[in-house]
């Protein structure tokens, strides 16, 4: 399934233990600035998203958004549709003896939101369709934002509800259902002049079937499905996890053209998984319309309770897996961006570039112990 396979430098590899990852974005966004043209304008956004990776496996995801928003109402509705087209002949691809396989996801996602109490509450709804040939996932969402302290404090809050339909290609009689439903809150409070402050939680809960439906676990072998494996089994998750996340992040300007940023999440769930994610940032205008952003952020992680990199008879076999991302893992991740803004009358223009470099690594996972990456983004914008 798509859904399951396109994150960014995280394809399952089981081939060569090393591998490059490239990713490249190339977008035009057409969105109306607030402080152009009509409140009531529509604005538009369009992007393109393309990677390509060594593993011979390739995305082209296209993007495009409208909204409408009216300040005599206070009521905005947006629309958004994105897809994503997904071509492979990657390792697990050829493992499964077919060369090159080709699949696209379609979503839609529609929000309505209304603005409340001279604009410092504003509440939304919003609904979302995911669709692929094995994969159908319906979510409603809900979401609330109240502005305070004359506008110093803002209070946000979120919740969702998402059925999942899961199938398998080829085999008609698949069909497996998940249930998830979580919610979000954040408090960011504008410390002084030069300082914001932000704290939030999150907890998910998921209730159903977990697992990679193409995915098979080698028993009394050498980590992998093949002629020294006694025994293959399908990939069993247990059916229920729950997920609390903690985040704290703070912005300072130093200069009114250079500020810095640091983050942290904390991660556990009921699977015995625990992440530290730190951030760092720091932006400088570093001439009239340019900004540079300089980016960093570090992930480490243990692993599953019931993960195992070799499976015996004499393992807990209620549960296996051979999704690394359950594994113990770690990555670090160094990105600068430079964009530029330029007003063009009633419009306005903008461009962007990214180049990014990644290393991920698995402390114990048999076939692949590390990962190199490359992104390359760059994006136009016009503001009308």
């Amino acid at each position: 399934m798509i859904r399951r396979l396109i994150r960014i430098f995280k394809i399952d590899r089981r081939g060569p233990r090393r591998g490059l990852v490239i990713a490249v974005f190339v977008g035009l966004a057409l969105a109306p600035d607030p402080g152009h043209g009509r409140e009531d304008a529509p604005s538009t956004h369009g992007a393109v998203y393309v990677r390509t990776d060594s593993d011979h496996t390739t995305v082209v995801s296209p993007r495009v958004r409208g909204r409408y928003a009216s300040p005599r109402t206070g009521t905005g509705v947006d629309i958004v549709y994105a897809a994503d087209v997904w071509t492979s002949a990657s390792v697990d691809i050829r493992t499964a003896a077919t060369a090159r396989v080709t699949e696209q996801r379609d979503e839609l996602d529609v929000g309505v939101d209304q603005a409340l109490a001279d604009d410092h509450l504003t509440l939304g709804l919003g609904y979302r369709m995911s669709y692929e040939p094995d994969y159908l996932s319906n979510a409603i969402s809900a979401s609330a934002r109240l502005e305070a302290l004359q506008r110093n404090l803002t209070v946000e809050a979120r919740g969702f509800v998402s059925l999942d339909r899961v199938g398998r290609s080829g085999d008609a009689l698949f069909n497996e259902r998940s249930l998830a439903a979580g919610g979000w809150i954040g408090v960011t409070q504008l410390l002084d002049r030069a300082t914001i402050l932000q704290l939030a939680g999150e907890l998910r809960g998921v209730s159903g079937y977990q697992a990679s439906p193409y995915r098979f676990v080698a028993i009394d072998g050498a980590g992998r499905c093949g002629p020294e494996a006694s025994l293959c089994v399908p990939e069993v998750h247990p059916a229920r996890r729950l997920r609390v996340a903690l985040v704290a992040r703070a912005r300072r300007a130093l200069h009114p053209r250079t500020s810095i940023g640091l983050g942290y999440r904390f991660y556990v769930d009921t699977w015995a998984i625990q992440s530290h994610t730190p951030t760092a940032d720091v932006a400088v205008q570093a001439a009239r319309g340019l900004w540079l952003w300089l980016r960093y952020r570090g992930y480490f992680q243990s692993g599953a309770r019931f993960y195992r990199a070799r499976y015996g008879p004499g393992d807990d076999l209620r549960y296996v897996t051979r999704d690394r991302e359950l594994s113990s893992m770690f990555s670090h991740r160094l990105e600068l961006t430079p964009r530029y803004t330029r007003s063009l009358g009633a419009q306005a223009l903008e461009a962007g570039l990214l180049v990014a470099g990644a290393l991920l690594g698995y402390d114990d996972f048999i076939g692949l112990d590390r990962v190199y990456a490359l992104e390359l983004s760059a994006h136009l914008g016009l503001s009308f």
